[in-house]
């Protein structure tokens, strides 16, 4: 069984289809919803799978490993709420995170040597993106204990690059690469204008969490 852990800021719509969606999945066994934006659901009646945990205001991205760290599951799948997984294709996710339980897999691979590169990547990988990511709650929560090593980076919004993070984490624990795979996913319609990759210096931030990583993770200069 899964932990599906998915973050709100501005984007209620996507995020209640979800919710009622994934509560449908019979391999999910709690949904938990970290909204970091206004209410999202006041007066709704949310599925019986899902805990909605309302922050009075925006405390980032790490706030998805801190919820994770609660999951009574193995499993946690790390999401957006600017995507959908079919059923099916989170059932494959689950079955090949089985067979190596100490590393992430997910759909949105991105290569970070010699340096970090948009474009998705298949197969073995570093960084996978907390788009669509499962991992085990134990690297979840690695990567939760290690996320202070990183504060002086000042990412925006805060916590940017926690996926690099936990990346990171699961390749300290399993010794080896995360892997990336093509499987179907729908992506919302509409515009995206709180996506992250929109921020001033979003990728170079990102080279710089990737340095820090290779320090704090495995002792390696940048």
């Amino acid at each position: 069984m899964i932990t599906l852990v998915m973050l709100n800021f501005a984007r209620p719509r996507n995020a209640l289809f979800n919710l009622q969606t994934y509560s449908s999945y019979r391999i999910v066994k709690d949904i938990f919803c970290f909204n970091n934006g206004a209410p999202l659901a006041p007066g709704r009646h949310l599925p019986r799978k899902c805990v909605l945990v309302e922050a009075s205001k925006d405390l980032g991205l790490y706030s998805r490993f801190a919820v994770a760290s609660l999951a009574t599951t193995d499993a946690v799948f790390h999401t957006d709420d600017d995507l959908i997984l079919p059923e099916q294709t989170l059932g494959a996710l689950y079955s090949y995170w089985a067979r190596s339980k100490d590393s992430c897999h997910g759909l949105f691979g991105r290569k970070a040597y010699p340096t970090y590169s948009y474009g998705n990547v298949f197969g073995p990988v570093e960084v996978l993106l907390t788009r669509a990511l499962m991992c085990s709650r134990r690297v979840n929560n690695i990567a939760l204990a290690a996320t202070d090593r990183f504060n002086d980076l000042k990412g925006k919004p805060c916590g940017n690059g926690e996926d690099i993070i936990l990346s990171f984490a699961g390749m300290a624990a399993s010794k080896r690469m995360n892997l990336a795979y093509k499987l179907p996913a729908k992506n919302h319609a509409g515009e995206e204008p709180f996506a992250i990759h929109r921020w001033p210096d979003h990728l170079e931030h990102r080279k710089r969490v990737v340095s820090r990583c290779r320090r704090v993770f495995f002792g390696q200069a940048a």
